[in-house]
């Protein structure tokens, strides 16, 4: 069988590489502080902004997807919304006050958000059945290493220096990071849109986005709720609930530190200690990926699962600091560098080829929704239970272990298709060969 080329794998896991320097330095570290600190924005303005910019994506990627789908076409809407992503943050400090940059941040994050729905969707079409772990490993690997990259890339513009070297650029504070991410996000998305290959027209012929919302909506449900697809709503659900544990604690968890472990943040203790665990986060992508591939995506994904659940075990209940430094961040690094690694080729293998687009839409959908709802639960019983001093933070982590472990229960329900007697075909070529990729 043909091999696929390396450069399509390669550009596809450098889109991964790209998007997290989006992520890092526009979503985690610098918009939050330019608009709530330097612009004196409520906290208010900003959460409801990224609410709203994720309840758009929620309602659009399955329909977006579900259109690619029918036309049998990827690059162009992963060109399109990467375009719209990166010209809203290039300008994002451009006009004066806090408006003009929330509806920039706005644009931006619906942007991002939905080329992830056709960059998901290609992986089964550039990775054979027995790759597909492998290469999303291999993405979610530079992508870490592209959170890294991509923040140290961009500090000399914020702080004029890197570290103790100074260099000679002008120190611009936060507002300084968003052109330079928006440059380096888009130069690294480019080899995605010039290299990778189309498989070519599927679905139905002459569909269009056009549809009205609620017929396309009607159609995506009685594709969810027929049976047509064993276990996809069951793994959907699974994702939302193991999600939501996840994100969140990866999102809280330098609060945890300083509030709970007596870590200094002034002293760059949970700087490094994030640094590290992303490292092993690096080093776990990879291995996930193969073991991924040599024991099935579900067995993968339940084995670190099971893995969080230690963690968070073990966050609650380690309580000295040098101990949680060496046991706590690098299983936390390795577990999160699978997560992503096994459930994504998990959910290309549970759908036929011509649904990817419509499917990874739903899984988008109830991502945002996992999102939504983890730091909602944090922030309730953080907030509600604050006479309880920092006992509440264990008691949130604990509500989330609770998340995880439902999730775990209701993936067992879900099919392997690896156990099946029918698998995903390889991708097809028009004299009728069948492509094998390795990488």
């Amino acid at each position: 069988m043909a091999r696929v080329s390396r450069p399509e794998i390669h550009a596809w896991a450098l889109y991964d590489f790209a998007y997290t320097i989006w992520s890092m330095n526009v979503l985690s570290v610098y918009f939050q502080l330019y608009v709530i600190k330097d612009l004196k924005a409520p906290d208010l303005a900003y959460s409801a902004t990224l609410s709203g910019a994720m309840a758009v994506v929620a309602l659009l990627a399955p329909l977006l997807g579900a259109w690619s789908d029918r036309q049998g076409r990827r690059i162009p809407h992963l060109a399109f919304w990467t375009a719209i992503s990166v010209a809203a943050t290039a300008l994002i400090g451009r006009f004066a006050g806090a408006g003009p940059a929330l509806a920039l941040f706005f644009l931006a994050t619906v942007g991002n958000q939905l080329g992830q729905v056709f960059y998901n969707a290609k992986l089964p079409e550039i990775a054979a059945p027995e790759a597909i772990g492998r290469i999303s490993g291999y993405g979610i690997a530079l992508g870490f290493v592209g959170s890294i990259s991509g923040m140290l890339a961009v500090l000399p513009f914020v702080t004029g220096h890197l570290f103790s070297l100074r260099l000679p650029l002008a120190a611009e504070g936060n507002v300084g990071s968003f052109l330079p991410t928006a440059i380096l996000f888009g130069l690294f998305s480019l080899p995605a849109f010039f290299v990778i290959k189309e498989v070519g027209p599927g679905g139905s012929p002459g569909g269009s986005a056009a549809r009205p919302v609620r017929a396309g909506w009607r159609e995506i449900w009685k594709d969810l709720v027929s049976g047509r697809y064993p276990g996809v709503g069951r793994y959907l659900l699974a994702n939302l609930l193991f999600f939501d544990a996840v994100n969140t604690v990866i999102g809280f968890m330098s609060s945890y530190c300083v509030q709970v472990e007596g870590f200094d943040a002034r002293k760059g203790e949970v700087q490094v200690m994030l640094m590290m665990a992303t490292v092993w986060a690096v080093v776990g992508a990879w291995i996930w990926g193969l073991a991924s591939d040599r024991l099935s995506p579900k067995r993968a994904l339940t084995l670190c699962l099971w893995l969080w659940v230690v963690v968070l075990l073990a966050a609650i209940g380690i309580r000295d600091r040098t101990a949680f430094f060496w046991i706590v961040g690098p299983l936390a690094g390795f577990a999160m560098g699978g997560t992503g690694v096994t459930a994504r080729p998990l959910m290309a293998e549970l759908v036929p080829a011509e649904r990817q687009g419509e499917f990874f839409g739903l899984w988008s959908l109830f991502g945002r929704f996992a999102a939504i709802v983890g730091p909602l639960v944090w922030g309730v019983i953080t907030t509600g239970l604050v006479s309880w001093g920092t006992v509440r933070y264990p008691v949130a982590l604990g509500a989330e272990l609770a998340f995880l472990v439902a999730g775990l229960w209701v993936l067992q329900g879900v099919p392997d298709p690896h156990l099946a007697p029918a698998r995903i075909p390889q991708r097809e070529t028009p004299d009728g060969r069948l492509e094998q990729n390795q990488l």
